[in-house]
């Protein structure tokens, strides 16, 4: 295919322009407060072609999360396999977790607001199991260290605390822009609480 010499980027697609721009006016505004006009506004298009690609604002809105959920399970889940040690495993989760923040914050925004802030009337989705299958994946990382000699402790008060500081420093970019959510951070931060669960047996 010949490429074209105007060097503009190419716009996106009307399906594409649909999921932006609601990401953005549930993070900004929450569901109940957006309507479908005002999506069909910032998409630049007409009701008739959001009715096409996702039938109501409803459905719009669990398909963003359905698909945050599952792009996140499979980058998580690419991510816990590629360290040679359980510590590696632990940075490489929270890198890449912090990367799908960095990649679309107004997701992770929309996503804070509805565990944190549920409104009534949104769409039900059991947050508490998106938490606890996140906070799973930790905690079975920590036990493969502790097994492996490489980790003391409580690996589900391990996992927890490093669940804990990872919200934190996530709730803090997408407040403020800071602190940098890169990979040293990643390193900085697990490093730092399981020194600190070596130093101080949680066993007792």
């Amino acid at each position: 295919m010949k490429k074209s010499d105007s060097g503009k980027k190419p716009r996106d697609s009307a399906k594409e322009s649909i999921r932006k721009a609601a990401t953005r006016l549930f993070a900004e505004k929450g569901f109940a407060a957006t309507s479908t006009r005002e999506i069909c506004q910032r998409a630049g298009i007409t009701k008739p072609v959001l009715y096409y690609h996702f039938g109501n604002k409803e459905q719009l809105f669990r398909d963003l999360i359905l698909d945050a959920c599952n792009e996140s399970r499979k980058q998580l889940l690419l991510a816990s396999q590629r360290g040679k040690t359980s510590l590696d495993k632990l940075i490489d989760v929270i890198a890449a977790d912090f990367a799908l923040t960095r990649r679309n914050p107004s997701l992770s925004r929309m996503l804070f607001r509805m565990i944190f802030a549920p409104e009534k009337g949104s769409p039900d989705f059991d947050y508490i199991e998106m938490g606890m299958e996140w906070l799973r994946l930790l905690e079975g990382l920590v036990a493969e260290g502790i097994r492996r000699r490489e980790m003391k402790g409580r690996a589900r008060e391990i996992a927890e605390a490093i669940m804990g500081v990872h919200t934190l420093y996530t709730m803090g970019f997408l407040l403020t822009g800071e602190p940098d959510l890169g990979r040293p951070l990643a390193q900085r931060m697990v490093r730092l609480l399981l020194k600190g669960c070596r130093g101080k047996s949680t066993d007792r």
